[in-house]
C-alpha cells in the first residue's frame, strides 16, 4: 500500500483528531517533513512520514504528515508495529485511511502524554485503543 497523496485523506485524520484530543491540533501535510522541521524547529531526524510538534512561542499543537509515503515505508511501518507484538497490524491498517488514521492517532499520543520517540508502543497501543471505536 502506498500513500499517494495524504491531501486526499484529510477530512478523515482531522475528524481522528477532533473526536480524540483534548485541544486543537493542526494537520499540517507536507512535502517533506525533515525539510519543514529544519526550517522551523531545527529537530527533525530522517525524514520520517509524520511527526508531532509543538509551537514553542504559542505552545499550539501541530502533526505534520508527508504527502506521500512509499509503499517501502508503509510496510516497515506495519511491520515495526506487528514485531513489537501486535500481530494484526497488517490486516487491520490495510487502507490509506485507515492507516493514515493510525498515524496522525500516533502522533497526537505523543502529544497529549508528553512521550518521546521512546515511547513508540505506547503510542501505538494509545492509538489503537482510539481507532477501535471508529471501525
Amino acid at each position: 500500500m502506498e500513500i499517494r497523496d495524504a491531501e486526499a485523506h484529510r477530512p478523515l485524520m482531522e475528524a481522528a483528531l477532533a473526536a480524540h484530543a483534548d485541544r486543537s491540533v493542526d494537520l499540517l501535510i507536507v512535502p517533506d517533513v525533515a525539510e519543514w522541521a529544519a526550517r522551523r524547529c531545527g529537530n527533525a531526524q530522517g525524514n520520517p512520514p509524520a511527526m508531532a510538534v509543538t509551537d514553542g512561542a504559542s505552545g499550539g499543537w501541530g502533526i505534520l504528515v508527508r504527502r506521500v509515503v512509499s509503499a517501502a515505508e508503509v510496510e516497515s511501518i506495519l511491520d515495526r508495529i506487528a514485531w513489537n507484538g501486535r500481530h494484526a497490524a497488517h490486516s487491520l491498517l490495510d487502507s490509506p485511511d485507515v492507516f493514515l488514521r493510525h498515524l496522525v492517532l500516533h502522533e497526537l499520543a505523543h502529544l497529549a502524554n508528553n512521550w518521546g520517540q521512546e515511547k513508540e508502543d505506547e503510542c501505538d497501543d494509545w492509538a489503537f485503543q482510539r481507532l477501535h471505536h471508529e471501525l
